[in-house]
C-alpha cells in the first residue's frame, strides 16, 4: 500500500483555530474579516484531508469533536512559539513592549546572551527578556514545545522547520590563578594545562565535550576538580585558586576576572570549538 502525505496548510490551521475558539463559523469569519462560506469550506477541506469530522454539526450545534481537541493540542504545542514571536515583534515595532523567552546553552549564557539581552532591554525599556539556561537537548525541546521563542545552541540542528542563524565562534582561552606557574606564560599546551585538575562545565555541555576532544586528540589525560553550570562560576572558582579552566574569551569581560590570568591556548585544529 502507498501512503499519501497530508497537505495541510498554515492557512487551514489558522482558520481551524478560529472556528475552534469561537465554536461558530460565522463568528470566526467575522474575526478574520472573511466570508462565512470561505471558512466553512476550509474547515470541510481540512476534515476531508484528515478523514475525520472536526465539528459536530447536528441540529444547530457546532461543537468540536475529540479529533478537533487533539488537533488543537498539537497546534498549540507546535505553533505557540511562532505566535509569541509574532506578537513580540508587533509590540517591539510599535514601541509598546514585548516579551521574549530565550533558552541558551551554559557556555554563552552569562557572556554573549546576557550582554545582548541587557543591551536590547536598555534600548527598549518596555521589552522583557527572560533567559533560561538549558543544555542543548532541553533547549531544543523547549523551542519545539513553544516554551521559549528562540534557542541558542552549539550547532545547526538540521531541522527544516526551524530557521537557524550562525552567531559567532567561541574563542577558548586558558584561565589560571594569579599565583599559578602558568600565569606569566605566553602560551600553554594541553599537556602543561593538565598537570593540575580542571574546573569544567557539566558533561552535557557542548563546550565541555570540545575540551575533552582537545585533550583526547593530544593524548593527554586530565583530572576534574569541579563541575559547574556556567562559565562565570568557573572564573570565580579559578580566582579562588581551585584549579585551572578553559573558557570562552568573552567571559573575561563579563565577569569579575581580577583574580585570574588568561593565557592563550596552543592552537588545536578542531572546528568543534566553534
Amino acid at each position: 500500500m502507498l501512503s499519501v502525505p497530508m497537505r495541510i496548510t498554515a492557512r487551514q490551521i489558522e482558520l481551524f483555530q478560529m472556528a475552534y475558539r469561537h465554536r461558530s463559523t460565522r463568528k470566526a469569519a467575522d474575526a478574520l474579516y472573511i466570508s462565512q462560506p470561505a471558512i466553512s469550506r476550509v474547515v470541510a477541506e481540512l476534515e476531508a484531508e484528515m478523514g475525520v469530522p472536526l465539528f459536530d454539526r447536528s441540529g444547530r450545534k457546532f461543537e468540536p469533536t475529540s479529533a478537533a481537541h487533539s488537533l488543537q493540542q498539537a497546534v498549540q504545542k507546535h505553533y505557540q512559539g511562532l505566535e509569541r514571536i509574532h506578537e513580540a515583534a508587533i509590540q517591539i515595532a510599535s514601541g509598546t513592549g514585548g516579551h521574549l523567552r530565550v533558552a541558551t546553552v551554559p557556555a554563552v549564557a552569562d557572556t554573549r546572551v546576557a550582554v545582548a539581552a541587557g543591551k536590547l532591554m536598555a534600548e527598549l525599556s518596555a521589552l522583557r527578556v527572560d533567559v533560561d539556561v538549558l543544555d542543548e537537548k532541553a533547549g531544543m525541546a523547549a523551542l519545539r514545545e513553544g516554551r521559549v521563542d528562540c534557542a541558542i545552541v552549539s550547532s545547526d540542528p538540521g531541522d527544516p522547520n526551524l530557521a537557524c542563524t550562525r552567531l559567532a565562534d567561541l574563542q577558548p582561552v586558558v584561565i589560571v590563578p594569579r599565583d599559578d606557574p602558568l600565569a606569566d606564560a605566553s602560551k600553554v599546551s594541553a599537556a602543561k594545562l593538565a598537570e593540575a585538575p580542571q574546573i569544567m562545565l557539566t558533561p552535557h555541555s557542548p563546550f565541555r565535550r570540545a575540551v575533552e576532544i582537545m585533550f583526547d586528540s593530544c593524548e593527554v589525560s586530565f583530572q576534574v576538580r569541579a563541575e559547574v553550570q556556567t562559565q562565570s562560576a568557573m572564573v570565580s572558582m579559578v580566582a579562588q585558586g581551585a584549579g585551572r579552566a578553559i573558557v570562552d574569551k568573552d567571559i573575561l569581560g563579563a565577569s569579575n576576572a581580577n583574580g585570574v590570568s588568561a593565557v592563550p591556548l596552543t592552537p588545536v585544529h578542531d572546528s568543534r570549538y566553534g
